[in-house]
């Protein structure tokens, strides 16, 4: 009984003791356990507490994505981030969350110009305003509102074909919705201007320099992720050391080691890329000549152009007024050849650029024709009926690749192309718009002009700035901006002529004049043409037919074995400096 006692109390003691040392947290295996979920039940229920969290997360990265110019570019991208925001959005969340997602997905749209995207975008709208959301209703009738879906377009009326109108008023552009112009808001990030003071804080990192040359002619670009202030110096030859140009970009960081490389062609010896101190990285130009210099500013992403050689451009560029003609007994289409004396250049060799390419599909009609597919197939054909008359033909794509479209005009001036030609197809939110234009680089005229180059061009339509007015001061383009715009009158007389023949309903939209990137720089006449409209159902059918495709081709070919022989040529006249 004496020790018997002791080990009773000892045995009751245990008991009592485990579940009080386990609520205050004492070591052991079962108390350990019974105190973790003595504490999980005194903890308020997590449930609450984290579904917010997801929501939060997703939209955060949404909004991310909205601001990051090269993430945004993939079309996979916003799928991703938008399905991430409608799982997040639960219960109460459910409405307002499908609201969000049909604003996100129409800024998209306005990006990728890919019909299904609108599409899209008004579904969740409507879902939304299914489930109470009143703003949901409003910003659905917008998108209507935007496609002409409120009033459907008249179909054209019998009768004789309309006269044609080769220089139409400025488009006149609605104005701005603010219900969809606040959807795309967030895609609107300052302009820095090369060379102030940037717009975005921290380093920037220069991620590739690269180069295209020919015997007279090279194109150097530099690649960053933002804008950043630049200076650049000219040094001159001195004993042992060539001419070189100096270009430092600060706040910046190299993405990488620092490199030297040659470089083909007669006009740049080496690229020379470094971290000249802990912010700024240095690009040196080696130039063996006197060549003159000029800088472009392309955005998304952010990259500087260097071209050298642009003294025989504006030489090239120079353009004669002559009484001079073929004989009549030249065939049609036959390249003009020089009289002696006479000092205009040939127009010999064409360069045909087909629109987009790769992983940039361009805009996609409402059946999904693609306007890259359309693009190659009239280039290719176009391409047949030039060789055929007797020019020489440079692609910038003979295939479904990807071409950046710096990397597009440094192809034309570096195979010394006489006459440059992009093709594209057009598109517009409002769906009834149809007709073909032809465009050339100038400054824009209209707020439809400045969207459409924006989209052509891949940024964000917030304006021309100063940009165009300075790149127009080089004395190539005020050149060649006569000559390209007889081209460009001659290719919207023929396709127009040629689809009302045909069709019969062609709305001739006339020549006018924006920012395209993939003209700038060239050093030879060079237009856009906006075949037909691939957001219009009915234009979009014609654009995926082959017998339209040829119609195409062989109206732009006609034009330009006319340019080829008319009193307007570019020639070889002594230029001044630009």
């Amino acid at each position: 009984m004496g020790q018997a006692l002791p080990l009773l109390l000892a045995a009751l003691l245990a008991g009592t003791s485990g579940p009080r040392a386990a609520t205050a947290g004492s070591t052991g295996t079962a108390r350990a356990g019974a105190g973790t979920g003595a504490a999980k039940a005194r903890r308020p229920p997590r449930a609450v507490a984290a579904h917010p969290a997801p929501l939060e997360e997703a939209r955060a990265a949404l909004k991310a994505l909205m601001a990051d110019r090269t993430k945004r570019r993939l079309h996979h991208n916003w799928d991703r981030a938008i399905l991430r925001l409608l799982a997040a959005g639960r219960g109460a969340d459910a409405g307002p969350v499908q609201l969000e997602a049909a604003r996100a997905r129409y800024a998209l749209y306005r990006w990728s110009a890919d019909e299904s995207d609108r599409e899209k975008a008004l579904q969740l709208a409507s879902r939304a305003a299914k489930a109470g959301v009143p703003q949901a209703t409003a910003f659905a009738a917008a998108i209507r509102r935007e496609a002409g879906d409120d009033h459907p377009a008249a179909r054209p009326r019998p009768g004789p074909p309309r006269p044609i109108a080769p220089e139409p008023a400025a488009d006149d552009e609605a104005t701005p919705d603010p219900e969809l112009e606040g959807a795309v808001a967030a895609l609107a990030s300052p302009a820095n201007t090369p060379g102030s003071v940037p717009t975005e804080a921290g380093m920037a990192n220069v991620s590739a320099v690269r180069t295209w040359a020919g015997d007279d002619y090279t194109r150097v670009a530099v690649y960053m992720d933002r804008w950043i202030g630049w200076r650049w110096e000219e040094l001159a030859a001195t004993d042992g050391a060539p001419r070189r140009l100096v270009l430092d970009l600060k706040p910046a960081q190299l993405d990488g080691a620092a490199f030297s490389k040659p470089v083909p062609g007669e006009r740049v010896d080496r690229v020379r890329t470094a971290q000249r101190d802990a912010e700024t990285v240095r690009v040196v130009l080696d130039l063996p000549g006197r060549d003159a210099i000029a800088f472009h500013r392309l955005d998304d992403p952010p990259r500087l152009i260097v071209d050298v050689g642009t003294r025989a451009a504006a030489r090239e560029a120079r353009v004669a007024i002559g009484r001079e003609r073929l004989p009549s007994a030249a065939p049609p289409g036959t390249p003009p050849e020089a009289e002696e004396g006479d000092e205009r250049r040939l127009v010999r060799r064409v360069v045909v650029d087909a629109g987009h390419g790769g992983l940039d599909p361009g805009a996609i009609g409402p059946t999904r024709i693609r306007e890259k597919d359309v693009t190659l197939a009239i280039a290719r054909r176009l391409g047949a009926h030039l060789r055929k008359a007797g020019f020489e033909v440079v692609m910038t794509r003979d295939g479904d690749r990807y071409v950046a479209l710096e990397e597009r005009t440094a192809i034309a001036n570096a195979r010394r192309g006489d006459l440059f030609v992009s093709i594209h197809a057009n598109a517009h939110p409002r769906r009834a718009l149809n007709g073909t234009e032809t465009w050339i680089l100038n400054t824009a005229d209209s707020r439809y002009a400045r969207r459409l180059a924006a989209r052509e061009n891949g940024v964000d339509d917030a304006g021309e700035g100063g940009e165009a007015s300075r790149l127009l001061t080089n004395l190539d383009a005020r050149l060649s901006t006569v000559a390209s715009r007889q081209l460009a009158q001659e290719v919207q007389r023929e396709l127009v002529g040629t689809t009302r023949q045909r069709f019969g309903d062609s709305l001739d939209l006339g020549v006018k004049s924006a920012l395209f990137y993939v003209l700038v720089g060239a050093r030879m006449p060079a237009v856009l043409v906006e075949t037909a409209f691939i957001s219009n159902k009915r234009e979009e059918q014609r654009l995926a037919s082959a017998a339209y495709q040829e119609d195409t081709a062989a109206a732009i070919a006609r034009a330009v074995a006319h340019f080829a022989r008319s009193d307007l040529r570019v020639a070889r006249a002594e230029g001044a400096q630009p």
